[in-house]
């Protein structure tokens, strides 16, 4: 019989989390989430969702819908310190053995090639784990998945490709899938879609965007969706002459365009606000 298992987006809300180049931890956490709850649900998993929206819990609601109520959880996070530090890490309780976290971490790290930090518990005293998702969650066996530095520039921009971001869910699917006793299956059309989407980007660079919202459309110094980062806005017909790269920029896509002076500026690349000509 198999186990269950609730996948937890960590912070969300009013709780950022950490933050790196406009990216907030809460909005991955919640991607990662929702794409690994899709794919259990698929493979058969008994699975739930602390939060499927950005809502915020507090520790006690979250640890409510958590405790007892399944047999594993996965919470997933991004680190961050001083932008130097990278890698992958996971973090156990100091009431259970390594062996789950190591699995999903050797899993993480042989699938990006990113670094695998350490697998690790921490206590507050002896016997007392640090961690209130580890302290409080009773039963349910709860692994913290740190899957990289989000303010490390080279951390973030593995993740920061769509095709990476989903690999790196998959290879934690596969681990949970081992765990709860299902059989893990590959996205059958995954490479397919991949490929079709790397062609529809390639098919953009070079060519010009422009805004074909009725409003005013605002664009950025950097990839962000922040206020602080704007830089100006479009009118409906203006645009950029150039488009040189597609870009994921926390949940949505953005061009990365350049200006007649050779200027570099960031754009929606949603086609319900511009159109590629």
């Amino acid at each position: 019989m198999s186990k269950s298992i609730i996948i937890d987006a960590g912070h969300g809300g009013t709780d950022a989390g950490a933050n790196g180049f406009g990216v907030l931890e809460k909005d991955w956490a919640l991607e990662i989430s929702r794409y690994q709850y899709k794919r259990l649900k698929e493979l058969g998993a008994k699975v739930a969702m602390t939060r499927k929206e950005d809502s915020t819990l507090t520790p006690t609601e979250r640890i409510a819908r958590i405790k007892n109520h399944y047999d594993v959880c996965v919470s997933n996070h991004w680190n961050a310190y001083d932008g130097k530090a990278r890698g992958i890490e996971t973090i156990h309780s100091v009431h259970a053995k390594a062996i789950f976290a190591q699995n999903l971490a050797d899993h993480l790290a042989s699938t990006t090639d990113l670094p695998l930090r350490r697998v690790f518990k921490r206590s507050i005293s002896t016997g007392v784990d640090y961690f209130f998702l580890h302290r409080l969650t009773g039963r349910t066996e709860t692994v913290i998945v740190e899957y990289g530095f989000i303010d490390n520039k080279r951390d973030f921009n593995y993740y920061n490709h769509r095709s990476h971001f989903n690999t790196a869910a998959e290879s934690v699917i596969a681990g949970i899938c081992e765990k709860i006793g299902i059989k893990y299956q590959p996205v059958k059309e995954f490479e397919k879609q991949s490929l079709k989407n790397s062609s529809q980007a390639s098919s953009s660079i070079g060519k010009r965007v422009e805004s074909t919202f009725k409003g005013t459309l605002r664009f950025y110094n950097q990839p962000s969706w922040r206020d602080e980062d704007v830089y100006g806005q479009l009118q409906k017909g203006q645009g950029f002459p150039e488009i040189i790269e597609k870009l994921r920029v926390g949940s949505g896509e953005q061009y990365k365009v350049k200006n007649s002076k050779g200027e570099i500026f960031y754009l929606t690349a949603s086609p319900k606000y511009v159109k590629v000509i």
